[in-house]
């Protein structure tokens, strides 16, 4: 009888293991990282292939981000919204740009998540790296 208990709460928790990662990739995330912390005014303009802007999303009325934690501000949106994958995105506050001011792209199926320093071109697929960098170059 034990041995059935265990296996059943065994599979429980693999069933919530897995229910976890489905719900963690169903989401694309970008942190995103100021080092004069000032966030006011930021947001994030974000399309499908083909140019199309997610519903709701246009220049002069950017994504703002939904979360802020200790690396910076977040921007979360469905997986689903973008198809094959394919997140292309631009930081801007008006028509100030980030990230060297050029349309930047990721894989939000290879990596749902990433994290992305002011005044820097690179997309890091983990925070640990991205805190790296920002240690170790100057803020702009």
């Amino acid at each position: 009888m034990k041995a059935r208990h265990l296996l059943c709460l065994a599979a429980l928790g693999l069933a919530a293991v897995g229910s976890a990662q489905a719900q963690a990739a169903s989401t694309i995330a970008i942190h995103y990282n100021r080092c004069d912390a000032a966030y006011d005014g930021w947001g994030l303009h974000t399309w499908k292939d083909g140019g199309t802007p997610l519903p709701g999303i246009d220049w002069k009325t950017p994504m703002a981000p939904t979360a802020k934690d200790d690396f910076g501000v977040t921007w979360q949106m469905s997986a689903d919204a973008y198809g094959k994958g394919k997140v292309n995105y631009i930081i801007h506050k008006g028509d100030t740009k980030d990230q060297g001011g050029s349309d930047m792209q990721f894989d939000g199926t290879a990596s749902p998540q990433i994290w992305v320093n002011n005044g820097d071109r690179t997309i890091y697929t983990s925070l640990d790296d991205a805190t790296k960098a920002r240690a170790a170059k100057p803020c702009p």
